[in-house]
């Protein structure tokens, strides 16, 4: 029974099992009294009960799931020491900082959010990674979700340049160019989606908590677009208790190049205490340019800087009930592209700069209606990419000057609404759900003569609706067999219009239904199998080829054999999953012989494949490694896709690639030291499925190092980034009027010697 007094509790097999529970919405010591005597647990505290209300369990519930929900938000946990015993102890500020998942131990205690509530990381039936973006083995200088995507297997982008990129998970990629199409990939900042149809923005990962990835398609709980998967990125929440903050610097060198920095300050501060907190990150960076070009005679021309804030406020305005809201806003200014035409250099004739300006405020509100758990969630972002062209090479198809510009400005107005409601104590986990989207798409291409007047040529606008009901249920067959079900259902239009022409308009409604068996095979170890569908609308093409000038909706199926496996005392971390996909109508976004971006429908594609990590801790040594192994393929091209040949390879995406790390926890006299060094291969792809952009792109290894030093407060990091200075092509081009003239490559970045210095307070 229980006596609230300092000790433990034991959990009896017994336990584990589900009892009846009835008990009412009060104080934690009492709602603990309740639950002792309902189930026969014997409770005890390590030190102080804090004052905390606790939600209404009422159901048959595990008494340790019933407890996990009554500690939730109290600053409590349940921990289980080597005796087998558990105890209510302080949760911990910050888990173990490892980049990945299944780096360490505390991984298991990780909460994630990918299926819209919480849940342990080794429970949840999905390919999914967690990324800590502040841990020790993250170079200085990277701090962008494009930088840390080379840690995670089946994960690759485009390297255009920040803020011009494209992410693609799970083989599912469809071109390297940024057209009017959704992205392949869906980014949620918190609970809100912030990216339709624009490139990844690229903010920097200041004051975050982690990154979340989901592999394969998501359709069935975050809509269309989401084929490939979703990047969610959390921030820290404001704490309401106590004042923090933390400062940093860096500091960068390139070889050959130029140099860089960065200056953060984060700062945290309660309002009142328990029910109102704010919280302020502001950054810069700058990083050097490494590509010249003689023409102009001008050096590192691709050096780029970065602006960004993000104030966030919570307000728990009343028992259970919370308000989270948040305003992110981020610039970047990109003097110059960074492809080159012979090693470092390129020549162009004009300058050709590229701006990218992102802006989203999101609201969250969470509670609780008796064993009901209620999700509003907001979101309003403007983004808007801007680029600059030499299009020198169609001067004379246009009958305009040699020194041509082609301004190419792409506006996104974006907003979300969603409800869900779940109850995830009950014997059948379950959540509902409602949402929109609106989203406002306007591009404008621009010729600018020099000496003449502009001339616009494009200046399309579409208006996208998408309204969808979705759910999911999960249901125990034994006490480690259960299914989980559910479907979305959506209606989405887009209404096109531009100057002379006809407002056009495309629709399309459907389901996408996922399923899944999981069994757990013993305590942290998962084994599953995965249905899961996704649709992208199609769209309108308002310039171009005739037979072009509407594409047709894309959809994805996969089925996925996955794992999360641990052994050997714990040390030995095996996850991964085999996986197939058929692709059909793919949308492509392609460079036509003027210069210009199109979509058309490529045909269908599949992806047969296997994604592997492990990470195997002998302390004080870890070694952490993940192999990529696919055959994406374009297997019933469209006559569209002009794609002859015997290379049918998807864009992008190489076969294999795969990425080794050690790191080693060693002190360094009074300072505790991390250790780490990282190799990553990256395999041959190529950059289009037109046989006459088909040029072969990776094909190399990259090398990293570095040092973490702490000193109470204090810490620093050195890294070097590239430290062979390979010059393999990563996967991008150059400049899309003058690709079919010249061979734009697109360099990594050389050896970088990066050293950042913080300190928190």
């Amino acid at each position: 029974m229980c006596a609230l007094a300092p000790g433990s509790f034991t959990v009896t097999p017994a336990e584990a099992k589900p009892v009846a529970l009835d008990i009412p919405a009060g104080d934690l010591s009492q709602a603990l009294i309740a639950l002792s005597r309902q189930s026969g647990l014997s409770i005890g505290i390590a030190g102080e009960l804090p004052a905390h209300r606790t939600p209404k369990v009422r159901g048959s519930i595990e008494p340790t799931e019933a407890l996990a929900r009554m500690l939730r938000g109290s600053g409590l946990q349940a921990v289980t020491s080597a005796n087998g015993l558990l105890r209510l102890v302080p949760t911990p500020r910050r888990l173990t900082p490892k980049a990945s998942d299944g780096a360490g131990t505390a991984i298991a205690d990780i909460v994630v959010t990918g299926r819209k509530r919480d849940e342990r990381l080794n429970d949840v039936p999905i390919s999914i990674s967690v990324i800590r973006p502040d841990g020790d083995g993250t170079p200085a200088a990277s701090r962008g979700v494009h930088d840390v995507l080379s840690s995670i297997e089946g994960a690759f982008a485009t390297n255009l340049g920040p803020g011009r990129d494209r992410i693609f998970l799970r083989g599912v990629a469809d071109s390297a160019f940024n057209g009017p199409t959704q992205a392949t990939v869906s980014l949620f900042l918190d609970e809100a989606r912030v990216s339709y149809a624009t490139p990844d923005p690229d903010l920097r990962l200041v004051d975050i908590d982690r990154v979340e990835l989901l592999r394969g398609p998501q359709g069935t709980l975050y809509g269309s677009g989401a084929l490939g998967g979703i990047v969610r990125i959390v921030p820290n929440k404001p704490d309401l208790a106590s004042w923090s903050g933390t400062g940093a610097i860096e500091g960068s060198a390139i070889g050959g190049g130029g140099y860089g920095g960065a200056a953060e300050v984060v700062l945290n501060a309660p309002i009142m205490r328990d029910r109102l907190g704010i919280r302020s990150a502001f950054y810069a960076d700058r990083t050097g340019g490494w590509i010249d070009d003689p023409t102009r005679a001008a050096r590192n021309v691709n050096r780029v800087t970065r602006y960004g804030a993000r104030l966030s406020g919570l307000w728990a305005f009343a028992d259970d009930w919370t308000a989270d809201i948040s305003l992110s806003a981020q610039w970047i200014d990109a003097r110059d592209s960074q492809y080159a035409t012979r090693g470092l250099t390129k020549n162009t004739a004009i300058a050709e700069p590229h701006d990218n300006d992102f802006l989203a405020a999101t609201l969250s509100i969470h509670g609780r209606i008796g064993d009901l758990d209620l999700i509003s969630a907001s979101a309003f972002v403007t983004h808007e990419v801007t680029s600059l062209f030499d299009a020198g090479a169609v001067a004379g198809l246009r009958a305009l000057p040699v020194q041509l510009g082609y301004q190419d400005v792409r506006e996104l107005t974006l907003a979300t609404q969603e409800w869900r409601i779940s109850d995830p104590a009950a014997v059948r986990p379950w959540l509902a759900g409602i949402s929109l989207l609106s989203a406002e798409n306007s591009y404008r291409g621009t010729f600018l003569p020099d000496g003449a007047p502009s001339m616009a040529l494009l200046a399309p606008h579409d208006d996208a609706l998408e309204a969808a009901a979705f759910g999911e249920l999960t249901q125990p067959i034994t006490d480690r067999l259960g299914v989980t079900a559910g479907t979305r259902v959506f209606f989405a239009k887009i209404d096109n219009e531009q100057a002379g022409q006809t407002r056009r308009r495309a629709r399309k409604s459907g389901l996408t239904p996922s399923a899944t068996l999981s069994w757990r095979v013993g305590d942290g170890s998962l084994l599953w199998l995965r249905y899961a569908s996704a649709i992208r609308p199609g769209g309108i093409n308002p310039d171009g080829d005739p037979s072009a000038r509407a594409f047709r909706a894309d959809d994805l199926k996969s089925i996925e054999l996955g794992w999360r496996l641990r052994g050997w005392r714990d040390r030995l971390h095996i996850n991964g999953a085999i996986f197939g996909l058929r692709w059909k109508n793919v949308q492509s976004d392609i460079a036509g012989t003027d210069g210009l971006i199109r979509t058309i429908n490529a045909g269908r594609a599949r992806n047969i494949g296997m994604e592997l990590r492990s990470t195997l801790n002998l302390a004080p040594f870890l070694l952490d490694g993940n192999i990529t192994v696919q055959h994406g393929r374009l297997y019933r091209p469209s006559t569209a896709a002009n794609a002859v040949g015997d290379d049918n390879r998807l864009p992008v995406l190489p076969d294999y690639a795969g990425r080794l790390k050690l790191s080693l926890d060693l002190p360094l006299g009074a300072l505790d030291a991390s250790w780490f060094v990282a190799a990553r291969y990256i395999g041959s792809a190529r950059l289009s499925f037109d046989p006459d952009l088909a040029r072969s792109m990776g094909d190399y290894w990259l090398a990293d190092g570095g040092l973490s030093l702490t000193a109470g407060p204090w810490r620093s990091i050195f890294s070097i980034t590239n430290l062979t200075d390979r010059r393999g092509d990563s996967f991008s081009f150059g400049n899309p009027f003058s690709l079919r003239l010249a061979d734009q490559r697109t360099p990594a970045q050389p050896r970088s010697l990066n050293i950042r210095i913080e300190r928190k307070f």
